[in-house]
């Protein structure tokens, strides 16, 4: 007497969600810097304007462009918390921006700080996933510690961590510092960056002043023109050092990608000192010389003829190509980009910065009462136009800039923002508003200006931060506080998972565990059919989740009888698979043979019992994860069992797990092969019935879903297990519709109609295998077309009588 073999859906891959943070797009209008106008132009047209910018400013959150500069990690697999059945065949790291696969560098240690080698999988050109391969690893606690090097030198960090066999637990989720040498690499880096902005916006400022109508103003520019190209050219050429000290101390392969950044700033420093050479000097005496000076230094030509313009547009394209921009998805529109918005913050902060620093020169500051007022009145009609200009490229840039990063930032970076946006909106761009409309007639240097120009330098000095913001500066992970709670197994209450972004498969496996090992199996077997209806990934991972559960429960409970006396059918008796898979790994390898036998004589009263079957179904569980998930080396193993039934129980767990195995990428028998139905004709006739039995979870799960083409693969089945495969369908298609008649019968109506019958016999019996009970059998028994009622009511009644021994 047997009875008919109990079947199971198997659980879908947990896929992380992705942020992708977006480069530069936008093509901005050029700032320029206008002829000179005559004294007492009213400047009406530029006032008017001057209201309109206040919408476009409310996008400045980049001077430059804040956290643009890095990626950061957004998924893994494994992920960071997870535990993983078997050893992972690699480990592959997702990033939200394109990296150079050969800056990526990793290290893999366990729990007690063993370094394991890992080999990098990837290369070629620049890339979102990075992969390293990894040797056959026991069951431990692991931390993939990861570097990603820019090709300008700066560095990101963090760690993933995963436990193969075991759970994280509590192990800290803080990923390793930098060491000393390389932090105080990574903040001279910022300290250069900083001081760049400020000498470029210096640069620009000498620029503009040179231009204006107030000539002792102007001669005073003109001496600190040629000193204030040297000092860029200086800062660009340490850049470029610095770059190049982090890539060494990093261990980064030479190669011309990971050098580019400091080859080009290097390259930009030498051409900025050969222009600087033909930069006007200035008179000796730094322009205090005669009021008059102006003709003797002043540029000659149109304002954008003067070297001085050359030595900026080098400074700022030359940064833009040797910052992060050319790694871009879009290099040209992102160079563009970045090169207009650095440009637009010099001509906006610099004019400020070095009239201040004019009016303490002798040369102003000697000048009588008028002969000061109007040079004041000069400066500010020259300025206003540039800084209205630049206010307003800067706006338009950082506002679609803005738009295209703010998704997805947080922690340090998006304080750092916020903080910027709060000076810049609520400081800088209403003062320059104003000083832009009162230009006209003002005579002084108000007081606000300095405001203006103190918010200005602020909001550069935090840019320069942004732009090198380093995620793993803080030293911890991105997961959610919850999240650390659960890893630390503090958590136990399974709501607050369903509430998690992050982390949800690490807390529902930590939260059940505690119930299991504080109120027993059954609280957690409950509870998780509780979140089976509250939460859809646990819905779709049902049979995982109570997997789980058995396998703790095998480290806790010694009487195989009474770990496998309590109701754990639920989620197709994931419960009793992870329970025999976790015992049957403290079998060693010479006691096998002897324990196979006998292994569930424990469980077989009465014999061909539900309980029964399912410890010889979770024997084949366990002795595929005792051969590293080879189907063909587990079915001989089953075959040492006594009887037949035995046999086909135990074979249905292996082709079981061949399909979970699959789902987690692994390498198995079948994967990859253009044939769906395979590994199953390679099967020995007497247990392909099993295997069909199973394979179409797996087929399902490669054609994503799609009902009408799985369908179409049992029709290519040879005969008799295409019915076999409708059945297995009808199993399949039960747990997709969630038990509810309607959906399966329109489902199981997609297939042949000679074979449909043989779908709602599968779905019948999974209604009763899943529930232990009839109720939802007989809701669809009562809903079926009157040819399908004969073959749902025989299936109901057989499962029936199977639950019923037990």
């Amino acid at each position: 007497t047997t009875a008919s073999t109990p079947t199971t859906a198997t659980a879908t891959a947990h896929v992380q969600g992705r942020r992708t943070v977006m480069a530069h797009a936008s093509r901005p209008r050029r700032a320029r810097v206008g002829p000179r106008r005559r004294v007492g132009s009213t400047g009406r047209t530029g006032r008017g304007r001057a209201w309109a910018l206040v919408v476009l400013v409310t996008g400045l959150l980049a001077l430059p462009s804040a956290a643009l500069a890095h990626t950061s990690l957004v998924a893994s697999t494994p992920g960071s918390g997870e535990r993983l059945a078997y050893s992972p065949d690699e480990i592959v790291l997702t990033f939200a921006n394109a990296v150079d696969p050969r800056t990526v560098t990793a290290e893999l240690r366990t729990a007690d700080g063993a370094v394991i080698p890992v080999e990098p999988l990837t290369s070629g050109a620049d890339t979102t996933v990075v992969a390293f391969g990894v040797p056959r690893l026991t069951h431990d606690v692991y931390g993939l510690a990861w570097q990603s090097i820019g090709d300008d030198g700066h560095r990101v960090l963090g760690e993933v961590l995963f436990g193969v066999g075991v759970e994280v637990g509590a192990t800290t989720t803080t990923a390793p510092p930098a060491s000393p040498a390389a932090r105080a690499l990574d903040w001279l880096a910022v300290g250069l960056r900083i001081g760049w902005y400020l000498a470029l916006a210096a640069l620009a400022g000498v620029m503009v002043l040179r231009r204006t109508e107030a000539d002792v103003v102007a001669g005073v520019a003109d001496g600190w023109c040629r000193r204030v190209v040297a000092v860029l050219a200086v800062l660009t050429g340490l850049r470029g050092v610095v770059a190049a000290l982090v890539l060494v101390q990093a261990g980064a392969t030479a190669t011309i990608p990971t050098a580019r950044g400091v080859v080009g700033w290097l390259a930009v420093a030498v051409l900025l000192a050969v222009l600087g050479r033909r930069v006007g000097a200035g008179s000796a005496d730094g322009g205090r010389g005669s009021q008059g000076s102006r003709g003797q230094h002043g540029p000659r030509g149109p304002w954008w003829a003067g070297p001085d313009v050359a030595v900026l547009a080098v400074a700022v394209v030359g940064g833009a190509l040797s910052g992060h921009a050319p790694a871009r998805p879009d290099p040209v529109v992102a160079v563009t980009f970045s090169a207009a918005h650095v440009a637009g913050a010099a001509l906006w902060t610099g004019p400020l910065l070095t009239w201040l620093a004019a009016l303490r020169h002798p040369a102003v500051a000697d000048l009588g009462a008028e002969a000061r007022r109007a040079e004041v009145a000069a400066v500010l009609r020259g300025i206003g136009r540039v800084a209205g200009w630049a206010l307003a490229g800067v706006g338009a840039t950082g506002l679609l800039l803005a738009l295209r990063i703010w998704d997805g930032l947080a922690g340090g970076v998006l304080v750092a923002l916020l903080v910027k946006l709060a000076v810049v909106a609520l400081v800088a761009v209403p003062l320059g508003v104003w000083h832009h409309r009162t230009r006209e007639r003002t005579d002084e240097v108000p007081r606000t200006v300095r405001v203006e120009a103190a918010g200005l330098v602020l909001a550069l000095a935090i840019g320069g931060l942004l732009v090198g913001w380093d995620p793993g500066w803080s030293g911890t992970s991105s997961l959610d506080p919850a999240v650390a709670a659960v890893l630390d197994g503090t958590n136990s209450d399974p709501a607050v998972c369903a509430d998690l972004d992050v982390g949800k498969a690490a807390c529902y496996r930590s939260t059940f565990s505690r119930m299991l090992a504080t109120q027993g199996p059954q609280a957690a077997i409950d509870a998780a059919v509780v979140a089976q209806g509250a939460d859809p990934y646990v819905a779709d991972n049902c049979h995982q989740v109570v997997h789980d559960i058995g396998n703790d429960a095998a480290e806790q409970i010694e009487s195989m009888a009474d770990a496998l006396a309590v109701e754990g059918s639920a989620c197709w008796s994931g419960y009793y698979h992870g329970f025999i898979e976790a015992r049957l790994a403290t079998v060693s390898d010479a006691e096998l043979a002897d324990v196979l036998p006998t292994f569930c004589d424990d469980a077989a009263d009465p014999r061909y019992s539900f309980t029964h079957y399912n410890c010889l179904h979770g024997l084949g569980h366990g002795l595929m994860l005792r051969v590293d998930a080879d189907l063909f080396a587990t079915l001989p193993l089953c075959r040492e069992l006594a009887e037949f039934w035995d046999i086909r129980s135990c074979a249905s767990g292996a082709f079981m797990e061949n399909v979970i195995a699959a789902q987690q990428g692994l390498e198995v028998s079948g994967t990859g092969r253009a044939d769906l139905r395979h590994p199953c004709p390679d099967v020995d006739d007497d247990l392909k019935e099993d295997c069909y039995l199973m394979q179409t979870s797996l087929i399902l799960w490669r054609l994503d879903g799609d009902v009408s083409a799985a369908f179409g693969v049992c029709d290519r089945v040879d005969e008799p297990n295409r019915a076999t495969c409708y059945r297995s369908m009808g199993r399949d298609i039960s747990s997709i519709a969630a038990l509810d008649p309607a959906g399966v019968i329109e489902r199981c109506g997609l297939g042949h109609a000679d074979l449909a019958a043989w779908c709602i016999d599968g779905a019948a019996s999974n209604a009763v295998y899943e529930q232990a009970g009839r109720e939802a059998a007989d809701a669809l028994c009562a809903a079926v077309p009157p040819d399908w009622l004969t073959a749902c009511e025989a299936a109901r009644d057989q499962a029936l009588e199977t639950v019923a021994l037990g």
